[in-house]
């Protein structure tokens, strides 16, 4: 009967395991709470998004229930089978009746259909609602607009198509949407703030606007009689001075197609102003500038002397056409949006964090000495001895024993070599910008000796996410990450002993110094003085032109160098894609030549892509460069409560001013004078290095005049090509008769001389090249290199 009893229960344990066994992995974390907890979520701008960059999630959470308290998590990179990868968290705790408006930050990349916003305690999700959100093309620009009329800017909706390819979304947003670091600004391409009370703003958002600006981003200051209240604290960044407003009877000068006049049936107010030194007026009325641009830092600012929201201005036939023609004048080149996502940026210095010098494998001489020992040992030995003592059985229980003491002392001595502590290997790319900032992208590895949970906190502000095996994902991920205004927390759940884990983050280095250039070129030499004004003490450094590299072993803070290279202007002008020589081989020559067999990278080989990467295209390569390698860290990295040993390695590169020699001659390389496409009569598709176009025609402006600096031009070098070898029919537009002439006509051996420049270059140092073909599928034209040698007159 006991037996029976005994039976039945047993069965009925096999049956539960069974079942629990059964069920869906995760299935015990997830304790829905009551409906009396609601999640309102927004991702992005108004639900609008890019993949590239950091990406605000906007949540809110109403408690009609008792005091709840736990973590608001963003659940990401969606594997499939309800399987996520990292939690993007903040702590939260909202009393009853209550509710809180919270931000979360992450990456676009990681948003997928499934991913889902969640109030979770102990590991138990209490209520969840998808994140939602539409994702746009990597080249859309996306316009934020702040302004007391939300509809200000809809008219930068409907560019015309001719001269701007891309789709444009402007989105109105409000105080709140501002985030606090500049980094998660990137949301948008382009800022227009008109008529706005800036001070609405604290000043964390307002801080995130201008480090926005200085690393890249394109703002537009507008208002009229309103302009001083809305540039606020960043008028500094302004291109012009405001001193007051005024009435204008007429924006004649506004009229680009003269068959659509501005019709003003009252005075228009706008703002008075004076150029600062780095402000160049766009349009100007009665010798008052109604559009001017100007730069702050990397990026680029915009005035605009009137309300955007005024009218007759604001509806009228022509404001489209005009503004498509102010956004090309002001910010050029800039307006190529696309921007590749994270990942394809980081993932070499991902690839080379992982060489940890620590971990190198012992040497093979001492595992043969190990090995030698053993065999010597289990051998000879010991069976000359067994047989002496006439033991020889004991050999079945000896050779095993002494096989394991060997294993454990190779491990032991793998052990000793990688020591007991967390090892952190930090490998970067460091952009030095000419305004004493830098663009920085890190990678931090973690390798761990025991098992156990681990918290990585990465300093500074910035685009931080960890990287992600993709066969890592769990129903309640075991990466949580939080981003907090000056640093970002990642905790690894669960690590394995002996194993990695990795964190990339893109960050400025607003303390990085410069470096300055006193080069100029003159009788086909590059000459004169580079010095160090940077933090970074740098060794194997290379000042590289084209394929012409001078090499100097180190190079520390302060420290000057005597650079003489060979440099043609006609051998520079032709480099281009599939021409250039590979940057590795130019930094690092001898391995390049050493690794010509050997399918895997080194460590520096593997940062190197990093750079050919964001400089292969014919534009950007050509460029004067210096580079060096540095072990200085370049952004702060701890693990909470543990003993870490680091190893930093981080290639920085600046591109080098050329200044005008004695005599004032210059030259100005294919990549420092902006090439802008301006029109065409069919539908492209920017590719990055150029368009893809139907049969058809396409337009573009050279700008001649870099800023600040007025140039007589003595010589004009103009390579055009296709990646596919197409021979596009090219002509110039003549600034005289207001027509195109035949290329051939103007150019001869790519080099149109002094004499051509003044019916072929604007008085505003334009150059206007359209190039067509008529083949019936659709074909590759490259952005063309241009170039110019001649004198400063005014600098």
């Amino acid at each position: 009967m006991h037996s029976a009893k005994f039976k039945r229960w047993l069965m009925l344990v096999c049956a539960a395991l069974v079942l629990a066994a059964g069920m869906p992995a995760g299935m015990g974390a997830v304790a829905r709470a009551e409906t009396a907890v609601q999640l309102g979520v927004s991702a992005g701008i108004n639900g609008e998004y890019k993949e590239a960059g950091m990406v605000p999630v906007q949540v809110k959470v109403s408690n009609a229930g008792p005091d709840v308290e736990g973590d608001l998590v963003v659940a990401t990179g969606n594997q499939g089978n309800n399987t996520f990868s990292v939690a993007y968290y903040q702590p939260i705790s909202v009393a009853q009746g209550a509710s809180k408006k919270v931000t979360i930050t992450v990456p676009g990349s990681e948003i997928r259909p499934d991913s889902y916003v969640a109030l979770m305690k102990n590991n138990q999700v209490l209520v969840q609602t998808p994140v939602g959100g539409r994702s746009v093309p990597a080249d859309t620009l996306m316009v934020g607009v702040l302004a007391e009329d939300p509809d200000t800017a809809n008219f930068l909706g409907v560019l015309p198509k001719a001269s701007f390819s891309n789709e444009v979304r402007v989105l109105p947003m409000k105080p709140e949407q501002v985030p606090t670091a500049g980094a998660q600004l990137r949301v948008v391409d382009l800022l227009v703030l008109n008529n706005f009370a800036l001070d609405t703003l604290n000043e964390q958002q307002i801080q995130a606007v201008r480090d926005w600006t200085r690393s890249g981003g394109m703002l537009v200051l507008a208002g009229g009689a309103q302009y001083s209240k809305t540039a606020g604290a960043l008028a500094d960044l302004s291109p012009v001075n405001v001193q007051g407003v005024t009435q204008m009877q007429s924006l004649a000068s506004l009229a680009i197609d003269k068959n659509k006049p501005v019709e003003l049936n009252a005075p228009f107010t706008v703002s008075t102003s004076t150029l600062k030194n780095n402000g160049k007026a766009l349009f100007s009325e009665a010798n008052q500038p109604i559009f001017a641009a100007g730069s702050a830092g990397e990026g680029k600012v915009l005035y605009a002397a009137y309300d955007l929201a005024a009218e007759p201005v604001a509806s009228w036939a022509g404001n489209s056409r005009l503004w498509s023609e102010v956004l090309t004048k002001a910010f050029g080149s800039s307006l190529k949006t696309y921007r590749g996502s994270f990942m394809d940026e980081v993932w070499p210095l991902s690839q080379a964090s992982e060489r940890i010098p620590a971990l190198k494998i012992p040497e093979v001489g001492w595992f043969a000495l190990f090995f030698g020992i053993y065999a010597l040992i289990a051998g000879p030995i010991l069976y000359y001895i067994l047989r002496i003592k006439r033991k020889q059985s004991y050999m079945w229980a000896i050779v095993p024993i002494l096989a394991v003491v060997t294993g454990i002392g190779i491990f032991s001595f793998g052990a000793m070599q990688r020591g007991t502590g967390v090892l952190v290997h930090q490998t970067g790319y460091v952009e030095v910008k000419g305004d004493g900032q830098a663009n920085a992208h890190v990678v931090t590895a973690m390798f761990v000796p025991t098992s156990g949970d681990y918290r990585v906190t990465i300093a500074g502000q910035g685009q931080t996410q960890p990287l992600v095996e993709r066969s890592r994902a769990e129903a309640v991920p075991t990466i949580w990450a939080s981003l907090q205004p000056n640093h970002t927390d990642v905790d690894f759940r669960d690590v394995e002993f002996w194993s990695m884990r990795k964190v990339a983050t893109e960050q400025t280095v607003a303390d990085a110094g410069a470096f300055v250039s006193g080069l100029s070129y003159e009788n086909g030499l590059l000459t004169g003085a580079v010095t160090n004004k940077t933090k970074f003490a740098l060794k194997d450094v290379k000042v590289i032109s084209g394929n012409q590299v001078q090499s100097f072993p180190e190079m520390a803070p302060g420290a000057t160098l005597q650079v003489k290279l060979s440099f043609q202007p006609s051998a520079q002008l032709q480099l281009r894609p599939g021409q250039i020589q590979r940057l590795s081989s130019l930094i690092l020559p001898q391995q390049a030549a050493g690794n010509s067999y050997v399918y895997e990278n080194t460590r520096e080989q593997s940062m190197v892509q990093v750079l050919e990467t964001r400089r292969g295209a014919a534009m950007q390569a050509v460029q004067v460069m210096i580079a060096g390698w540095t072990s200085d860290p370049i952004i702060g990295a701890s693990v909470k409560g543990q003993e870490i040993h680091t190893d930093n390695l981080s290639l920085v590169t600046s591109d080098l001013s050329i200044k005008p020699s004695k005599g004032g001659s210059v030259f100005y390389p294919p990549g420092t004078l902006d090439v802008v496409m301006t029109g065409s009569n069919v539908p492209v598709k920017d590719n990055g290095d150029g368009f893809i176009m139907p049969a058809g025609d396409i337009s573009f402006d050279v700008r001649l005049q870099p800023e600040g600096k007025k140039l007589q031009i003595s010589t004009l070098y103009l390579y055009t090509w296709s990646a596919d070898n197409t021979p596009f029919d090219k002509q110039v537009y003549n600034w005289k008769t207001k027509a195109f002439d035949a290329y051939d006509k103007v150019f001869a051996n790519n080099t149109m001389d002094i004499g051509k420049m003044g019916a072929y270059v604007s008085e505003d140092g334009i150059l206007r090249l359209k190039m067509s073909h008529a083949f019936p599928d659709e074909r590759h034209i490259g952005i063309p290199n241009v170039s110019v040698e001649g004198k400063v007159i005014n600098p």
